[in-house]
């Protein structure tokens, strides 16, 4: 059962495709076929591919490590990301950006790509998902990939091995 949310499409893409040895993924065809067979609408699917090819365009001109401004600089949010962005989720794109998970250019992807779902409201947990998309589709991205996934440990109490 689907939300209608575009997200449940990028979380059920990431799940089963993203992932995968590119030799072995289905066509387009058979994604498309599979992810109409779980529930979502031809319109929740084209959004979601437009999404995520937006996403994929964006980090060929993303850095890995930025040089652009200071790590130190405060971010300032416009008056529509105030709005829909919480309190917690302002918080957490802090905190990825002081302990190296995203460049100051990545976050600000992020926060585009966020505002961008078809939500009023993006959620911490979305929030959290579209830095998982963003790391995923740009390439040389495996220090900030781990980092993230050790401060996602660390918030579920996970002790790491």
């Amino acid at each position: 059962m689907t939300t209608g949310c575009v997200l449940d499409v990028l979380i059920y893409v990431y799940d089963h495709y993203m992932m995968s040895d590119p030799d072995e993924l289905p066509d387009r065809q058979q994604i498309l076929s599979a992810l109409a067979r779980k529930g979502f609408t031809t319109g929740e699917v084209v959004r979601a591919m437009e999404w995520l090819s937006a996403l994929a365009e964006s980090s060929e001109w993303v850095s890995s490590i930025s040089s652009a401004g200071p790590r130190h600089a405060v971010r300032v949010y416009a008056d529509g990301e105030l709005w829909r962005l919480s309190d917690e989720c302002r918080a957490f794109l802090t905190r990825l950006d002081r302990d190296g998970v995203l460049s100051p250019e990545q976050r600000e992807r992020v926060i585009e790509c966020t505002l961008a779902l078809d939500v009023e409201e993006p959620s911490l947990e979305q929030l959290k998902w579209v830095v998982l998309l963003a790391l995923s589709v740009q390439p040389g991205q495996s220090d900030a990939f781990t980092r993230f996934e050790a401060l996602m440990a660390g918030e579920r109490g996970v002790a790491r091995h």
